[in-house]
């Protein structure tokens, strides 16, 4: 049974989380001990004090705070000391919907102001008429401002001479500032180490330039002692804010003095020390996936799943929950149209795949259009993801295309030691038919079961070796099987009709194997012999004890064979390497792929 709390929201809290509290098991990030570290901060702090919790969507910020304040209408949850702090909360986002730009702040200043009259008026020994009243004077001159914007707004639009040329707006504000000085005393005047606690979320959610006038107004019309302000904000952020608002010059020479002046503590939080396996394996086994028991999985299953994890979405809580709901969705998908559970491997493969589908959703949709050996296989090559047009975006996305490449790779990699049964360090398509069936099944494409080109290739060779000749197999089986010209994931082969394929290498063709009943067996490359023999001279003196009759090149050896595949200017007579010992005759074949990819070396 899928668990709720599979939901892509934070962590919510409605005790105190006391040592021993049931509630501290639902945070398996590890983030409890950054949360009272942050807490014993506010407890004893000099306020007024602004902390800036920072880190991409998604990564914990909302959990934290949550863990400090908890339920907030209840008289006792989360860390802070409810006889201490007040609470007040302040969700930025749903602010600045509905363009109204020119009263948002105010209206987030209006917010928290009415939170914390309506946070202090339980609070033992308050006078509720005094707050009421302090209240409502605040209150008003926030009304104020917005009606004198509202005035100065209309007789702008209606272009009219004789209306207000000019209203003190800063002037109100400060106002505002004096009576909410007065409301905040109410509660940290009245005993020594109380303060308000205001947590701001989400201000990473609206425009940058307006994130940054909240910020403005919070230091400049709230920042007033004993209060304290817990921000959910990037530094990212307030730096695209002031290149909107003042300019990319004022920026770059000022914008980390600006964040440092707005920021008195800025707290980035620890990905890098998430108990991720932990919380991987605890996703997993709430969501009832067949084979998991975070207590009794194996440690090589249980580093498949963080290295998968870690090479595509990153250490963010919210998109390892996305990826294990989707995981969840397809694995039902899968039982229903293969009729049985899904096994533990299948579901290894599923986790993989949506993995990459909502890390690199660009690489996903080119690997599902032709789900092939060469096709993931590509993907390790950093210069072939450097000309697939599918990767510009993902690398626009990035500020270090390096390190994306090296993900991918190390993903792709991480997939095969899942699949490489022989362990050979390469995957053919008996290996990878468990992914096609899984995507299959899964609905993730339509892809079917197919047989490489190079699979075809060889298997149509043994077909019309019809006299059995010892050559064409010890060759295949010995040399070319086990040479880079099969081996190599940078060689495309591409099918051209029924009888040969063409060997392809950065979007050119190096050659072209053939097979026929009266040749099985026809090897061409895209060169011509003299310049083939000029570029192995240096081989030959190094190998004396090697005769050149080891390898024949000729132009042509049946006068109609030209015709047949209409590419290539040499044949490689490879009976010759058939008797040499099959290191040599690999280096030698390797060194043939060398020379015609690097004619200029």
């Amino acid at each position: 049974m899928n668990d709720v709390k599979l939901r892509e929201t934070p962590l919510r809290f409605s005790t105190d989380l006391a040592e021993g509290d049931p509630a501290r098991k639902a945070d398996t990030l590890n983030l409890l001990p950054y949360a009272e570290a942050l807490r014993d901060f506010i407890h004893d702090c000099e306020s007024p004090m602004t902390i800036g919790i920072q880190g991409d969507w998604g990564i914990g910020r909302t959990s934290l705070m949550n863990m400090l304040r908890g339920a907030g209408n209840l008289g006792k949850s989360g860390l802070l000391d409810a006889a201490r702090c007040k609470a007040v909360s302040l969700d930025s986002w749903p602010y600045s919907q509905f363009n109204q730009d020119d009263h948002m702040v105010v209206a987030c200043l209006y917010a928290i102001t009415d939170g914390l009259g309506q946070a202090m008026k339980d609070s033992p020994g308050m006078d509720v008429q005094q707050l009421q009243a302090q209240l409502a004077a605040a209150q008003r001159k926030l009304i104020e401002v917005m009606q004198q914007i509202r005035e100065l707004k209309q007789d702008k639009s209606a272009d009219n001479q004789t209306g207000k040329s000019y209203i003190d707006i800063s002037g109100l504000m400060l106002k505002f500032r004096e009576e909410f000085e007065k409301l905040v005393a109410l509660w940290a005047g009245s005993e020594a180490g109380r303060r308000v606690v205001v947590f701001v979320d989400d201000m990473d959610r609206i425009p940058p330039a307006m994130a940054l006038e909240l910020l403005e107004a919070i230091k400049n019309f709230m920042d007033v002692p004993g209060a304290v302000f817990v921000m959910a904000i990037d530094y990212e952020v307030v730096q695209r804010g002031m290149v909107e608002k003042h300019g990319t010059e004022l920026q770059q020479t000022s914008g980390k003095a600006y964040f440092d002046k707005m920021i008195q503590l800025p707290f980035i939080l620890p990905t890098t020390s998430y108990r991720l396996d932990e919380y991987i394996m605890d996703l997993l086994e709430r969501a009832g996936l067949p084979g998991f028991d975070k207590g009794q999985a194996e440690a090589e299953g249980r580093q498949f799943f963080l290295d998968i994890t870690r090479f595509t979405v990153g250490r963010n809580p919210r998109s390892i929950k996305r990826v294990v709901n989707c995981t969840k969705l397809l694995e039902r998908i899968h039982n229903h149209n293969s009729g049985r559970k899904i096994t533990h491997l299948e579901c290894k493969i599923l986790f993989a795949l949506v993995s990459m589908q909502i890390a690199w959703p660009e690489l996903f949709q080119y690997f599902i259009r032709d789900p092939s050996v060469d096709s993931v296989t590509s993907l390790q090559s950093w210069e072939f993801l450097d000309g697939l047009p599918e990767a510009a975006s993902l690398f626009g996305r990035s500020p270090d295309t390096a390190l994306v490449k090296n993900a991918i790779s190390a993903y792709i990699d991480t997939l095969f030691s899942l699949l490489d049964d022989n362990d050979d360090g390469q995957i053919d398509g008996n290996e990878l038919r468990p992914v096609l069936q899984v995507m299959e099944l899964a609905k993730m494409t339509n892809a079917e079961t197919r047989e490489r080109s190079r699979e075809w290739i060889v298997r149509r060779v043994r077909e019309n070796n019809i006299d059995n000749s010892p050559l064409v197999d010890s060759f295949l089986d010995n040399v070319f099987l086990k040479s880079v010209w099969y081996l190599g994931s940078e060689i495309k082969y591409r099918k051209a009709g029924r009888r040969y394929v063409t060997l392809v290498h950065d979007r050119k063709q190096i050659g072209t194997i053939v097979s026929l009943k009266a040749e099985p067996f026809v090897f061409r490359l895209a060169m011509s012999p003299e310049n083939v023999m000029k570029a192995l001279k240096g081989y030959w003196k190094s190998k004396q004890s090697l005769k050149k009759e080891a390898i024949v090149l000729v132009r042509n050896t049946f006068g109609s064979e030209a015709s047949l595949t209409g590419f290539g200017d040499t044949l490689v007579d490879f009976s010759k390497m058939t008797y040499m010992q099959s290191e040599q005759a690999i280096k030698l074949l390797n060194l043939l792929y060398q020379v015609v990819t690097e004619p200029d070396s």
